[in-house]
């Protein structure tokens, strides 16, 4: 594939110290620097993915917490991307190191052990942190690095350098994913608001059978050893037992909850959302910033900002006893009120079994029925059947059935014709989730 690099001018203009912009950058820095540290002794209760946090007697609790994730910001100095690319992303990358973090969340869940958290020039990092942390390495070798994600965008209609949107980052994701060999979990970019239940049985269900009977000499059933799950058994006519094993889940909603501004009347599921045990977080931010939203209390989001940028670190020698990894964790994490929210933001879930996918369904149709607030997205069963046409510049309306006879396509359009748009197209026109502009 060939890959364009037409804006890596713009990421060494930045390492070359265009004064507007380091002094723009050195203010980020300095905002980031204090990330309000006082609002942590304040007296409020903070939500995070199925556990509350009571400040200011748990603070220092909370902040260990946030600090075991995983934070990744712009960087400078790594290899340039694609060969002849820029050496940092400093001034565009930050929407695809919230896709980073969100991702690295998921891996983590999947990976550690609930109650393991990171410390500091600890000589006792588990493996399984050691390669999570490898898979997001600055370097071209890295399934997750900066590099692959930055040129799989150009498959999405984003030239290296350029912005990316929570829809575009949510579909290089889905598309990286495939290429991890080691992969532990599939993913699902719900399209339109709408979550498909078939859809996801179809991507997580994988089947095997025993080579024993269904039962042993002494009566006992026998099953085979898998990495996933069982969530059901079927018996086939020769008596073998079929195990239904459930691959892991991670679920992408991007969403856009009003025009300029987000509308308030989803401010409650939003922080539902975040309570629930599947979350990991929410990639979106505020106008020319982008953020990695993993918490709430009261009426504002906790974050992770990527707007810092450090130099590369070599964390390539897994063996070492050192990992160097002191960059990669944030001490203190960010607040920001949900009215300052972009309304273009993507959810993520992560469904470890089929139990829990399905509690979060149900969760997700108990939308409906809130009067004091609108549904974030749909959960069905089955699509309906329709024809699928191009809708990258047609819309709708362009299809009046005069306009049908006159082009001699009313043969391919009738009732059960709808526009949809190809989720390989990152919907068709990325403007409608996009956040980032300059100017």
């Amino acid at each position: 594939m060939a890959f364009a690099f037409g804006y890596f001018n713009v990421a060494n203009q930045l390492l070359e110290g265009d004064p507007n912009i380091r002094k723009s950058q050195e203010r980020l820095n300095g905002e980031n620097a204090s990330a309000q540290v006082d609002v942590w002794n304040e007296k409020i209760e903070i939500h995070v993915s199925g556990r509350t946090f009571s400040l200011p007697s748990d603070k220092q609790h909370f902040l260990k917490f946030v600090k075991s994730k995983l934070w990744f910001t712009y960087r400078k100095g790594f290899s340039a991307i694609g060969g002849t690319g820029p050496t940092s992303d400093t001034g565009w990358g930050c929407m695809l190191r919230c896709g980073q973090m969100m991702l690295a969340q998921t891996l983590s869940l999947l990976s550690f052990q609930d109650e393991w958290m990171w410390s500091e020039n600890s000589e006792e990092h588990p493996i399984a942190y050691k390669r999570v942390l490898n898979q997001f390495k600055d370097v071209r070798t890295s399934c997750y690095s900066i590099h692959q994600i930055a040129q799989m965008g150009v498959a999405e209609g984003k030239e290296v350098g350029q912005w990316f949107g929570p829809n575009t980052v949510a579909q290089v994701i889905k598309r990286l994913s495939r290429f991890d060999e080691d992969t532990i979990f599939s993913v699902h970019v719900a399209m339109d608001n709408t979550v498909c239940i078939d859809e996801i049985e179809q991507l997580c269900s994988v089947g095997s059978q025993s080579p024993k009977k269904c039962q042993n000499e002494a009566g006992s059933s026998s099953v085979q050893e898998n990495a996933f799950p069982v969530n059901g058994e079927t018996q086939n006519e020769s008596g073998l037992l079929t195990e239904i094993f459930w691959k892991p889940l991670l679920l992408i909603i991007p969403l856009r909850l009003g025009l300029s501004d987000i509308n308030p009347v989803y401010f409650q599921h939003l922080k539902e959302c975040l309570q629930w045990e599947e979350s990991v977080g929410i990639v979106g931010g505020k106008p020319n910033h982008a953020y990695y939203f993993f918490g709430f209390a009261e009426d504002s989001l906790i974050y992770l900002d990527p707007h810092t940028t450090q130099p590369f670190v070599d964390i390539s020698n897994m063996e070492s006893t050192v990992l160097n990894d002191d960059t990669y964790h944030c001490a203190t994490p960010g607040k920001m009120l949900l009215t300052q929210l972009d309304p273009s933001l993507a959810l993520g879930f992560v469904c470890k079994t089929r139990d829990s996918f399905e509690q979060l369904c149900q969760r997700a149709k108990s939308f409906q029925k809130s009067p004091s607030a609108l549904p974030l997205f749909e959960v069905v069963t089955s699509l309906p059947p329709c024809g699928i046409i191009e809708s990258r510049v047609l819309s709708v309306k362009s299809y009046s059935r005069e306009k049908r006879k006159n082009e001699g396509v009313s043969s391919q359009l009738d009732d059960a014709t709808c526009l949809a748009l190809d989720s390989d197209d990152s919907l068709g026109s990325d403007e409608e989730f996009e956040i980032l502009d300059i100017y």
